[in-house]
C-alpha cells in the first residue's frame, strides 16, 4: 500500500515551516520520494524535485485546500494521500501509527473528531469523486484582502470532505469501529501546549495527537473572530 504524504503550504509560509516538518517526516521514516510539497500563490505550476521532498509550486492558494485541489486537477495517484499542514510535525512513532490502516481500507480516516483541520488519510479515489467540488474553489486572487477571506471562510468550513462522518468509509486514527458518533464522540487524544513558538511570529497554541505522534501549531485556535493569516 501506497500513502503518500500531501503538506500543505504557501511560499509566504515555506522558508520557515518545511526546515521543521520535512525532517521531522524523514526522521519517522517517510521515504522522501512520498512527501509532496505544495506550496500555494504561484501564477505558474512547476514541479521540483528535492533530494527530501517534491515541491510542487501550484497555480493557487486557496489556504486548506490548495494541496487537495492541485492533486485532483492534476490526477496524482497514490493509494492514500495524507494531508497535514506546514505547521505540523511528527515523531518517530507517525509512519508506524500512519499504516495502521483497517483490513476493510476505509476511504478515510481522520486525524481527529470533527472538526479535524482536514488532516485525514484519503483514498485517492475519494478525492476524484469530489474532483468538481475541490476545483469549484480554486482561488488565483492572491490579494490580502481575498486571503483573509478565504481563511475565515476556511475556518468555517473546516473538513469539507470529512464533514460528513456517517458516511460510509469513514474511520478515525485509533479507533476502528463501524459504529462511531464523531460529531459527539469525547476523546482525550488531544493534548493542549500553550505558548510554544516554532517561528518566532505570533503567539501559538500547539495540539499534540498522540494517535498519530503529531503536533500541530496553532494560531487560530478557541475560533478566533478575526483569523490569523501569519506565522
Amino acid at each position: 500500500m501506497k500513502i503518500k504524504i500531501c503538506v500543505n503550504s504557501t511560499k509566504n509560509y515555506s522558508e520557515k515551516t518545511l526546515p521543521i516538518i520535512i525532517p521531522s517526516l524523514i526522521n519517522a521514516g517517510i521515504d522522501p520520494g512520498d512527501i509532496f510539497v505544495f506550496e500555494g500563490g504561484y501564477h505558474e505550476r512547476s514541479v521540483i524535485k528535492k533530494d527530501t521532498h517534491t515541491l510542487i509550486q501550484t497555480d493557487n492558494n486557496t489556504i486548506d485546500l490548495t494541496g487537495l485541489i492541485d492533486i485532483v486537477e492534476n490526477e496524482l495517484d497514490s493509494d492514500y494521500w495524507f494531508y497535514i499542514h506546514d505547521t505540523c510535525k511528527v515523531g518517530p512513532k507517525f509512519r508506524e501509527l500512519l499504516y495502521n490502516i483497517p483490513e476493510s481500507l476505509p476511504d478515510k480516516i481522520a486525524l481527529f473528531t470533527h472538526p479535524s483541520m482536514n488532516i485525514a488519510s484519503y483514498k485517492y479515489s475519494l478525492l476524484m469523486k469530489y474532483k468538481n467540488t475541490l476545483l469549484k474553489y480554486k482561488n488565483q486572487d492572491y490579494s490580502e484582502k481575498k486571503l483573509k477571506k478565504l481563511k475565515e471562510w476556511s475556518i468555517y468550513c473546516e473538513d469539507l470532505i470529512l464533514h460528513k462522518p456517517h458516511q460510509t468509509g469513514m474511520r478515525m486514527n485509533g479507533i476502528h469501529s463501524d459504529t462511531i458518533d464523531f460529531y459527539n464522540l469525547e476523546i482525550s487524544d488531544c493534548v493542549e501546549i500553550e505558548n510554544q513558538d516554532w517561528y518566532g511570529g505570533v503567539g501559538r497554541m500547539v495540539e499534540y495527537y498522540p494517535q498519530l505522534d503529531l503536533y500541530k501549531s496553532k494560531a487560530n485556535y478557541h475560533r478566533k473572530i478575526k483569523p490569523i493569516i501569519e506565522l
